[in-house]
């Protein structure tokens, strides 16, 4: 009997550790020779070489003014080629960095907690001269750290823009198994490397068949290939949770600022109950719901959330009107509903 306990307790810990070692293997290393592939620029941080891109506009129709975007988890900086390029358009320049632990930024292994991503941003903007109040947009968990760091230096910040903010109402359990076992040392390591890749690596489909089929212009999966991704993912929904940051848009809303967030009534991840304490923590925030819009609207459905971008900061700027900047009355009628 205590034979057969200890083949059987061998073969246990061999499925068990066997694919966590043979996972990941074939990750190829991040270096400078990956980097030089990149289609931005660097700046040297703190906590390594972060990624960046300009997406700039042509002199006839610069205003001089800034947007600087931060992207949601998993996908770097191409999740908003399509706002940015509309944004430019319009006469902003916008900066699109690749945040650690995404594209062609570096992987470090530190906490990516609060105090993280508010040094990351600050130290980024230092090192790409944005000395001057600018606009400042994330969409989902970068939509946490857009509102961190803009509670934090409300003195810098012009405008705030969300695009499904993260950190309200989540879908899903609050006390989800999973989640909490991800939280911890070894059990969580292993669930990550051997499931969660293989999560993060599956097709994602639109959630509906009005939800848009506007393309991402860019593979997320390429940063897959290498070293240090799968990790920093997991650093992040440990440090930085997806869940209970109500404090973080509740100082923003009482930093006078203004503000706009735009969240989804077909969205997967982000629960649109998710509106109710928007609004409480903000009650003087625009809030726009678009009733097909999914996790993925800002270019699934660019179409409609470009407008209401523009159509925020040409009220902020007392600039051309709403419908010169792109925003029909048929748009506003049908596609949003403000708040």
């Amino acid at each position: 009997m205590f034979k057969k306990t200890i083949i059987a307790l061998v073969v246990v810990a061999a499925a068990l550790i066997i694919p966590y070692m043979w996972i990941g293997m074939g990750d190829k290393p991040f270096d400078d020779e990956v980097r030089a592939r990149a289609p931005g620029q660097f700046a040297e941080l703190t906590s390594g070489k972060l990624h960046y891109v300009w997406i700039k506009p042509t002199p006839e129709v610069a205003n001089g003014e800034t947007i600087v975007m931060l992207h949601g988890l998993y996908i770097p900086h191409f999740m908003f080629a399509q706002n940015a390029e509309a944004l430019a358009a319009a006469g902003y320049r916008v900066l699109l960095p690749d945040l650690f632990g995404h594209g062609f930024s570096d992987r470090p292994t530190e906490s990516y907690d609060q105090a993280f991503f508010e040094r990351e941003v600050r130290e980024l903007l230092n090192a790409t001269g944005v000395d001057e109040p600018f606009y400042l947009a994330g969409q989902s968990t970068g939509g946490m750290a857009a509102t961190l760091y803009a509670s934090q230096h409300p003195d810098q910040i012009k405008g705030l823009m969300l695009i499904v903010p993260a950190g309200l109402k989540m879908h899903g359990r609050d006390d989800d198994i999973i989640s909490n076992i991800l939280r911890t040392r070894i059990a969580g390591e292993w669930l990550w490397r051997v499931l969660g890749r293989r999560q993060l690596l599956a097709p994602w489909k639109p959630p509906c068949g009005e939800c848009g089929d506007g393309p991402l212009l860019g593979d997320p999966l390429v940063q897959a290939e290498y070293r240090g991704y799968f990790p920093a993912m997991l650093n992040i929904l440990r440090h930085f949770p997806l869940r209970d940051q109500d404090p973080i848009y509740y100082a923003a809303g009482e930093a006078g600022f203004p503000m706009m967030a735009i969240f989804g009534g077909k969205d997967e991840t982000v629960h649109i109950n998710s509106t109710d304490t928007f609004a409480a923590a903000a009650p003087n925030a625009e809030l726009v719901i678009i009733e097909n819009g999914d996790h993925a609207m800002h270019f699934r459905k660019s179409e409609a959330v470009n407008p209401v971008l523009l159509s925020f900061l040409s009220g902020l700027n007392a600039a051309e009107p709403a419908d010169e900047m792109g925003v029909s009355e048929e748009i506003a009628n049908e596609q949003y509903n403000r708040h």
